[in-house]
């Protein structure tokens, strides 16, 4: 790239990676990006290609959601007005920061908080935006230090704070009600309750948004099965609404999007909780599967997901243990390379899968750990 081109790159992208999806040449067990393990059931999924056999793609998407926003609405018990839509959670996170970026007074630059290891969009979304990242460190068994980030709060002020609760890559929830505190003592930051796992921890603030109007609750259908729509919600105050609404791109749910999220949600909402709540037997038989392996530690977690640490900072384990396993099409997420540092080194990110995907992982590492 020439120079010239190279100045007009945003400064905090210079030196920044692209977010990398490895693609190994054959994949027997993809537990890897936190995925529901099952497809739609072949009657569900012939019924859905009828219905979206009726959508008029000569025509751009309802830019108002116009039928989806009423099955969430129904779906959550909430107003239809307290709803707004984004192609999944990236892009609603994306939309509070750049909705919510005036600099307090004497400061340069907005402040986005989050609790660290945590959801990377977080870091990127800020980033992008040109707000300044404020990340506060877990402690070293990823549980949150709730004095620490009142503290940092209000002496950085943020605008935003982020809380994913259940977390991802750690699976850990952290305290609702430390989070809810938080977001009543300090009724001038937008504190978000990130809730893209939900389905697998069970503990929700939506109850909470009637009083706390500075709470934003976000969901997404990823988690539950339907990665494949990138369709997010989030549900907020008036003022957050009108807000985000200014800065959403018009028609940013394509039509396919917006009507099989909303004939899922009427005709196979049950079958996705079942689903969801096979996963988390699973998750129970799969964490006591790994912690028997010798030198595997499992975190507790609430999501869909385990972490699991290897090996020490820097020794490059569980990076080598990575690797053998895409050799043998095992997929995970690799969180450690030799001479790493940080709390995620040494560690692997496990989605929970079918038991027979699970068994294959479990047996691997068994042999991988005794060679």
């Amino acid at each position: 790239m020439s120079e010239p081109l190279r100045e007009l790159i945003t400064e905090a992208l210079r030196g920044a990676s692209a977010y990398h999806v490895p693609q190994p040449p054959r994949v027997v067990a993809k537990l890897d990006a936190n995925e529901l393990p099952y497809a739609l059931p072949a009657e569900v999924a012939t019924a859905l290609a009828a219905e979206l056999a009726t959508v008029p793609l000569e025509r751009y998407p309802a830019a108002d959601a116009g039928v989806l926003r009423p099955a969430v609405a129904r779906h959550l018990g909430v107003d239809p007005a307290s709803l707004v839509f984004g192609n999944g959670s990236d892009e609603l996170i994306a939309m509070l920061c750049a909705g919510f970026a005036a600099p307090r007074p004497g400061a340069a630059r907005a402040g986005v908080l989050y609790p660290w290891p945590s959801f990377v969009y977080y870091r990127i979304a800020a980033m992008v935006a040109g707000r300044d990242a404020i990340e506060v460190p877990l402690r070293d068994d990823f549980t949150l230090d709730a004095d620490e980030v009142a503290r940092v709060v209000a002496t950085r002020r943020p605008n935003l704070a982020f809380f994913a609760l259940p977390n991802n890559p750690t699976g850990t929830l952290w305290s609702v009600d430390a989070v809810l505190a938080l977001a009543k003592a300090h009724p001038d930051v937008i504190v978000v309750s990130d809730e893209a796992y939900l389905a697998y921890g069970g503990r929700t603030l939506l109850p909470e948004l009637a009083t706390t109007p500075n709470l934003v609750v976000m969901r997404t259908l990823s988690k539950v099965g339907l990665a494949g729509l990138r369709c997010g919600f989030l549900i907020a105050s008036p003022l957050v609404v009108e807000t985000l609404e200014k800065v959403r791109p018009p028609y940013n749910l394509n039509s396919l999007t917006q009507r099989a999220a909303a004939w899922l949600l009427d005709h196979h909402a049950d079958a996705m909780a079942t689903h969801a709540a096979a996963v988390v037997a699973e998750r129970a038989r799969l964490a006591a599967g790994l912690a028997a392996l010798p030198g595997v530690r499992v975190y507790p977690s609430e999501a869909n997901l385990l972490m699991i640490r290897l090996g020490n900072p820097g020794d490059g384990r569980a990076a080598a243990i990575w690797a053998a396993l895409a050799d043998r099409g095992i997929m995970v997420r690799n969180f450690d390379a030799p001479g790493a540092r940080g709390p995620l080194a040494g560690c692997l990110r496990v989605t929970v899968g079918t038991p027979a995907e699970d068994d294959l992982l479990v047996a691997a590492l068994r042999e991988l750990l005794a060679a």
